[in-house]
């Protein structure tokens, strides 16, 4: 008898992203990519546009995402050259350092784990008191990181370059497969994922709609907007990226 295949809906916006790989591949999963967020640019004011263009000016550049490397990149012009001399640069995580490595963009510090509380505790106050700080991020950010950089002393500029959106003109047959489908485990990279998801469908009762479900999150940021929905997220990984988000859930359903 056929064992019969676990679907698996991940929300988050790159579906063929190579960590993803054992779970797409596999001959016991039905990977189900249904992307929930939608990046688009948004229009920067003639100071912001200035300080973009003028970030080697600042001490610390900080990227909290490969997106804000990619819209950064957009308005900063084509000569890199000068972000190497004094400016010291900040990325999450591996994805995103690789990107600035990719533009010829070298990477000063990377925290231990790709989360906004792991840059804010590398940077600590001997590194940043009275030192500028330019944070380009999405309109979504919380201030935890800039509010806590400034408490140390920082001089503090975030300029939101990027916002997350709900995809529009979602296709009726691609929303009718997700409903018709048994989800068993539901993944969520962001919490914009997860809150885009109850608006997509609708769902009014969130934890009728949840119940003997699956979830999976990235990272504690996007577990706490799960968890004050009074779901429990039994998946998440100990370091932040899909590699390990992947790896755990290999692990949970003993895909190997």
């Amino acid at each position: 008898m056929e064992t019969e295949k676990i679907n698996i809906l991940f929300t988050g916006l790159n579906g063929n992203d190579s960590a993803l790989n054992p779970l797409i591949n596999s001959d016991k999963t039905n990977f189900i990519h249904f992307p929930t967020i939608k990046i688009v640019a948004i229009p920067l004011t003639n100071t912001e546009e200035e300080k973009i263009r003028d970030a080697y000016r600042y001490d610390y550049l900080v990227f909290t995402s490969a997106n804000a490397v990619k819209y950064f990149l957009q308005h900063y012009g084509d000569d890199l050259s000068n972000l190497n001399c004094k400016t010291k640069i900040v990325a999450i995580g591996k994805k995103t350092a690789d990107l600035l490595l990719s533009n010829n963009i070298d990477v000063d510090l990377i925290p231990s784990n790709s989360s906004s509380k792991s840059i804010d505790e590398l940077l600590t106050e001997n590194l940043v008191y009275e030192k500028s700080v330019l944070i380009p991020g999405s309109k979504l950010s919380k201030p935890d990181l800039f509010n806590s950089l400034e408490e140390k002393g920082a001089i503090v500029d975030f300029i939101a370059i990027y916002d997350n959106l709900i995809p529009t003109n979602i296709p009726n047959n691609i929303r009718d497969y997700v409903t018709e489908r048994k989800i068993d485990l539901f993944v969520f990279t962001s919490p914009s994922s997860f809150y885009n998801f109850i608006r997509i469908f609708e769902i009014n009762n969130v934890q009728n709609y949840f119940t003997d479900k699956t979830i999976a999150a990235i990272g504690p940021v996007t577990e706490e907007a799960i968890v004050k929905n009074n779901l429990t997220v039994t998946i998440k990984p100990s370091e932040y990226n899909l590699d390990s988000l992947t790896k755990e859930i290999i692990n949970y359903y003993k895909l190997n």
